[in-house]
């Protein structure tokens, strides 16, 4: 089960990040829009990747599957998702 909660928060992750970035990009006009996703990522990706497998890791699979199925219905990213959630994640039995 480990192996799948793993795999689970790193496809939330990048899908997260792919919506992020979209976001990013199309706020930016269209000649920066590049070059604000790459400095973004050399800035970013890597401690966004840490903060959140730290922020997940506590959540069941179950629960891991449902954000993902969420993120990738509304374009959302993790910030706004997990700000949906009033509770943080319940203690982890797994």
């Amino acid at each position: 089960m480990n192996q799948i909660k793993d795999d689970l928060i790193c496809e939330i992750i990048r899908v997260s990040q792919t919506n992020l970035l979209k976001k990013k990009r199309a706020q930016s006009s269209e000649k920066s829009g590049e070059k604000v996703v790459l400095d973004w990522i050399r800035c970013n990706a890597a401690s966004y990747r840490e903060d959140f497998i730290v922020c997940l890791k506590p959540y069941p699979a179950a629960e891991l599957g449902d954000m993902l199925s969420e993120l990738t219905r509304s374009g959302k990213d993790l910030n706004e998702i997990l700000k949906g959630r009033s509770s943080g994640p319940p203690e982890s039995k797994s």
